[in-house]
């Protein structure tokens, strides 16, 4: 199943199980919204129902959730996203259950449209394997340079706003999508563009380097990188050096916060599969990341203990919800993040 397909099938008349995955979430994710949108808006609320939760998944729930009947609508949506059924051994899946579910799959309700949309998948698992052989897969690449140009241009126009190749591909650089391990997703993109579009209603809906010099403020993504490797190899001088200069175009610390986190919930992760004895291989693949990212991990977890690692990321967490709560000041917030982490370094 292509983007196409999938969308005019959700436009039309839904398939009871849809299966989307991928390391590119801007299409799933907007599948997801496209089916809550068809729902009745007085009665929405009562007929979705997200289950995302990085735990065991309930299965009994879900399969009740997936069996009742909506409430004044035609049919109800269920969507299944940070599940652990999709992975080899998973406490979830014991034969009785997953037969619980294999069983609902297999003659679903027809006023029921469930969404299984999960973040990782192991292509060994059992229910990926039933899935494949019975329902079509929508697979959600990252874009390659074509197909990213297209995209880009496809979006420009549809705000009736005019870029021509050179500002465009100025625009794909300083995007930061293309390079390598990169974490900047389309949504990033697409609201650098909503910007970019607002601000050129000044300039007859024409774009230019200086306008998406003046609007963007996405930085370098090896900038980015450099920062976050500088952090966690302790480097104190040039982490507060790179941060302050980041911080100056980017102007977004939650951003920089949110990726120190992100980095060591990452470093949690391969250390806890490190000790079970997985290859690197074989968290390369579990992870979803590129063997040269987790080669490059395990250097870093050299540095911490594991105890230091739950720390810091409770600490990273804390910190979120302090300056989004107003109770400090997020260029403050990230510093003290930082010095805590080059500081913790063995």
């Amino acid at each position: 199943m292509n983007e196409k397909d999938l969308y005019n099938s959700l436009s039309g008349d839904n398939l009871p199980v849809y299966f989307l995955c991928g390391q590119e979430r801007y299409p799933i994710d907007k599948a997801v919204q496209m089916l809550k949108n068809s729902l009745n808006p007085n009665f929405r609320e009562l007929n979705f129902t997200l289950i995302d939760s990085e735990n065991e998944t309930d299965i009994d729930n879900m399969v009740s959730c997936c069996e009742s009947i909506p409430f004044m609508d035609t049919k109800r949506v269920i969507v299944v996203k940070n599940s652990d059924l999709f992975q080899t051994g998973s406490k979830s899946q014991s034969k009785e259950q997953m037969q619980k579910i294999m069983n609902y799959l297999n003659s679903p309700c027809n006023t029921t449209v469930v969404i299984f949309a999960p973040m990782q998948v192991d292509k060994r698992s059992e229910l990926y394997k039933f899935m494949k052989k019975k329902y079509d897969i929508y697979q959600s690449d990252k874009l390659d340079k074509v197909k990213f140009s297209s995209w880009v241009s496809d979006k420009f126009k549809s705000k009736n706003v005019i870029i021509d190749s050179h500002s465009k591909e100025y625009f794909i650089q300083k995007s930061g999508y293309l390079f390598k391990d990169s974490e900047i997703t389309l949504l990033d993109v697409e609201s650098e563009i909503d910007k970019i579009c607002l601000n050129s209603n000044n300039n007859n809906n024409i774009v230019s380097i200086i306008d998406i010099e003046k609007v963007s403020s996405t930085v370098n993504d090896n900038d980015v990188f450099k920062f976050i490797d500088y952090v966690f190899a302790g480097d104190f001088r040039n982490s507060h050096s790179m941060l302050y200069n980041i911080l100056d175009v980017q102007k977004n610390a939650i951003l920089l916060l949110s990726l120190l986190g992100r980095q060591l919930s990452l470093l949690i992760k391969i250390y806890i599969l490190t000790k079970e004895k997985c290859s690197n291989d074989t968290i390369s693949k579990m992870l979803m990341l590129h063997p040269f990212v987790v080669k490059k991990c395990n250097l870093q977890l050299k540095k911490y203990s594991y105890k230091e690692l739950l720390d810091l990321y409770n600490l990273c967490s804390d910190m979120d919800y302090r300056i989004k709560k107003g109770q400090i000041r997020e260029n403050i917030g990230i510093e003290v993040i930082v010095s805590r982490i080059c500081r913790n370094k063995k």
